[in-house]
């Protein structure tokens, strides 16, 4: 078990790293800071060591990488919508009420 504590261990730590930062835009909606291209490489890595979980049947790996998955696809995800929305110049008083921003 020595070994495999370790690697939970890492795994708990390496999952919940952005757990902050996801709150954060959740409750503030500013993404105005983040890198897209950070959070977006963040995703994709995710989505790899989760594919490779699956092909060698590693629970641990396959957890922490689904949990991590919505956690940072969540901030790439609002990042993206921040720069659409910056992109195509919605005024702010139209943004408190679009739907794309709605956080219920």
């Amino acid at each position: 078990m020595g070994i495999d504590l370790l690697g939970y261990i890492a795994a708990l730590f390496s999952t919940f790293a952005m757990l902050p930062q996801a709150l954060r835009v959740w409750r503030t909606g500013d993404v105005e800071q983040l890198s897209l291209h950070a959070f977006s490489m963040a995703t994709i890595g995710a989505v790899l060591w989760l594919l490779y979980g699956l092909a060698i049947g590693n629970s641990v790996i396959i957890a922490a990488n689904v949990v991590g998955l919505v956690i940072v696809g969540y901030i790439a995800f609002r990042t993206m919508q921040w720069h659409y929305l910056q992109r195509h110049r919605i005024p702010s008083d139209q943004n408190a009420t679009s739907p794309l921003l709605h956080n219920d």
